[in-house]
């Protein structure tokens, strides 16, 4: 189990409402979301990193991570 820490933090009552409609753990929904948030940053700036060493990608290498993220390889196929 990773070690935890209990803090404080202030929501709109709105936004705190709805969390609760779709969860009874709202504490393990932020975690999620933070967690995603910290992939993504850490994803952007690897990304950012590779392409100061190598370049901005082309076209052709957009498409195809596009098709493999949205699982569409044929669309990369036909866009090569």
């Amino acid at each position: 189990m990773a070690k935890t820490k209990k803090v404080t933090i202030t929501l709109p009552a709105e936004l705190l409402e709805s969390m609760k409609a779709h969860t009874d753990n709202v504490s393990g929904y932020i975690t999620e979301l933070a967690e995603r948030a910290e992939r993504r940053r850490l994803l952007r700036e690897e990304l950012d990193r590779y392409q100061g060493e190598f370049g901005a990608f082309t076209d052709e290498e957009m498409a195809e991570a596009r098709a493999l993220l949205h699982g569409t390889e044929g669309e990369a196929e036909r866009a090569a």
